[in-house]
């Protein structure tokens, strides 16, 4: 628990990675059909594209938020989109079930622009080292950096509270192992989060639990945290980019993961209930 992860991943979908003038696309639109031909990867995208007669009116079947729809597309613009079915990123290890090998990370989905709880086609997580921490200051978020180590388990399961999959290649018997908090454990006042430093140690560090909302149903901001830890916050000024997924844990239990920082005070953020995680609530 608390290990910065790095987060490679295959999507299923092309997704729209920027966006140019005269074409309808938008960043996170995800790309089904071109002219009715389906495209998993650029490199058919590029290649259908090509050969087509016509510079306009190209159709494009597309997945944005909720809605499946068609959009009339240039040629010329849309060779100067950016599509990519690749992703990879930093988060933090949020639990392993030693009895199924089951383990949890992020907080939250992957999400990239408009297109929230993107599918996966298959990914991997990979321990690291090496940690390079850009601190967060008020009006600005910072991030954690790191070199891919050693690739630890697998995944394709991408929930509203985080990805889940299954690990190998590591020994349980040392790991502490923690009870599981039901949402009504979750008391104001001191807890801890468990972070990876910089010399590859998962570490407590002070909290505090400063809110709790009343959840009959799943969201992702039910506890609102402080980081009181002062060596955490000389190190990272907060919570930052790469801490998504770090585990709460209060009274000897988990209680559940940071999912959010507040840009104006990144000293404060969100955790999602670890109940919501190991629902697997899409």
């Amino acid at each position: 628990m608390g290990n910065i992860l790095q987060i490679d991943a295959e999507l299923k979908n092309l997704i729209v990675r920027n966006e140019v003038d005269n074409c309808p696309l938008k960043i996170g639109d995800s790309i089904l059909k071109i002219e009715n031909k389906e495209t998993t990867c650029s490199e058919d995208f590029r290649f259908v594209l090509s050969s087509l007669n016509k510079d306009d009116d190209i159709s494009i079947l597309i997945r944005r938020e909720n809605s499946v729809f068609c959009l009339k597309c240039n040629k010329n613009a849309l060779e100067k989109i950016n599509f990519n079915n690749l992703i990879s990123g930093f988060a933090t290890l949020t639990y392993i079930n030693p009895a199924t090998k089951e383990f949890g990370a992020v907080g939250h989905s992957i999400n990239i622009g408009t297109c929230r709880k993107i599918p996966i086609k298959e990914g991997v997580i990979s321990y690291t080292n090496n940690l390079n921490i850009k601190k967060s200051h008020r009006g600005n978020v910072g991030s954690i950096n790191a070199t891919k180590k050693k690739v630890i388990g697998k995944f394709n399961n991408n929930t509203t509270y985080g990805i889940k999959g299954e690990i190998n290649n590591i020994d349980f018997s040392n790991l502490k192992k923690y009870k599981i908090a039901h949402i009504n454990d979750v008391k104001l006042g001191k807890a801890q989060i468990i972070l990876q430093d910089k010399n590859n140690v998962c570490k407590k560090y002070n909290i505090e639990i400063i809110n709790i909302e009343n959840q009959r149903k799943p969201d992702s901001k039910g506890i609102k945290i402080k980081i009181t830890d002062p060596e955490l916050l000389r190190t990272t000024g907060g919570i930052v980019q790469g801490m998504s997924g770090t585990p709460i844990v209060q009274n000897d239990k988990i209680v559940g993961a940071v999912s959010h920082a507040l840009e104006n005070n990144p000293s404060i953020g969100y955790g999602v209930h670890i109940k919501w995680m190991l629902d697997g609530v899409r």
